[in-house]
């Protein structure tokens, strides 16, 4: 366990670090001093954040003050464009992307979405009307679910977790499996990842009461709260072992090999992507193609296998040879009148 000491230390460190950032770009500059009076600390403290800025690729600018006598502080964003591009990737896009999709009920959830939205301010600044106007241009060219799943994942659940994960905070919440049975269930996890698959977002996290690891449907989350005590992941925990043992979401039951043979027909859809990590592929002197690859066993491959029709064929394993047998089989039966019952 991290003591709370330290990462309360970590917190205002980076607390000051935004704030400073803040000043530098709306107050056209400011020195050491005032810096150092303002967050009640050294200008020595002061200097080294402004390093660590600079390290993170921050364009800073020091110049004389009018007056001569001390040196002042800045941010050079609008000389500086071309860095903005190595500052941001898909990735942080879609943070901001969600974080202003979001607006207005995700104010006030969070430090983080504060944050998001300084940043987005001081992007708008730097790229102007006319540019803002050419990204806007840009963003519609795009279609993106991930996009979706966020928007529909409730601010009060994704941005409390969004703060929780990097600090591995614990987090005691009530949970509504899909099932039309089932109750709310209430426990603690310690958030790992969240990430987006068919539509919805989930959350990759450890059920501390059995140390096991869970995903969970954010939509599904009917309360959560960040607990002050904090957890460790799983010793060796690596996320893309545990993303490249699945499918598609599921990766707890046991790894299975699956060779699938394509008809020629459908032989090119295959190759052209990469359908699991762990794939390799054969091509077949008819013009078809074999495709073997090893994840955790589901109901998620027996239907993509199954979504292939006849342009597929199962070698192995044989249980899903018997398992899409007795689905035609039910098929032949509901269809054989060609007249709904």
């Amino acid at each position: 366990m991290r003591s709370h000491k330290s990462s309360d230390g970590r917190n205002s460190q980076l607390l000051r670090l935004l704030s400073v950032l803040r000043d530098l770009d709306r107050l056209g500059g400011v020195d050491l001093y005032d810096l150092a009076e303002r967050y009640g600390t050294t200008t020595r403290t002061i200097r080294r954040d402004l390093e660590a800025l600079a390290q993170a690729g921050l364009p800073l600018v020091e110049e004389a003050s009018p007056d001569g006598k001390r040196k002042r502080w800045s941010v050079a964003f609008k000389s500086h464009l071309s860095s903005l591009s190595g500052l941001l990737d898909a990735s942080h896009y879609l943070g901001l992307r969600v974080a202003m999709g979001q607006g207005g009920p995700a104010r006030g959830t969070s430090s983080i979405f504060a944050a998001l939205e300084d940043i987005s301010v001081k992007i708008e600044t730097v790229l102007g009307k006319s540019s803002r106007a050419q990204l806007k241009q840009i963003d519609s060219c795009f279609h993106s679910y991930e996009k979706f799943a966020y928007s529909e994942t409730p601010p009060e659940v994704l941005w409390p977790l969004v703060g929780a994960i990097p600090q591995r905070r614990i987090c005691r919440v009530k949970y509504k499996a899909p099932r039309s049975d089932s109750r709310e269930t209430q426990f603690e996890v310690l958030p790992l990842r969240i990430f987006a698959h068919n539509g919805a977002a989930y959350l990759m996290c450890v059920i501390t009461k059995y140390n096991t690891l869970a995903k969970l449907n954010l939509q599904r989350l009917i309360e959560l709260k960040v607990l002050e005590k904090q957890g460790i992941p799983p010793k060796g925990f690596d996320p893309e072992l545990v993303e490249n043992a699945a499918f598609g979401i599921y990766s707890g039951a046991r790894i299975t090999k699956y060779v699938l043979r394509f008809s020629p027909d459908v032989a090119p859809y295959i190759r052209e992507r990469i359908w699991h990590p762990s794939q390799t592929l054969q091509n077949l002197k008819n013009g078809g193609v074999e495709l073997a690859f090893s994840c955790a066993e589901s109901y998620e491959v027996s239907s993509w296998a199954a979504s292939w029709r006849d342009g597929v064929e199962v070698l192995k394993p044989q249980k899903l040879r018997k398992e899409l047998a007795e689905l035609g089989k039910r098929l032949v039966e509901k269809y054989r009148t060609g007249r709904a019952k």
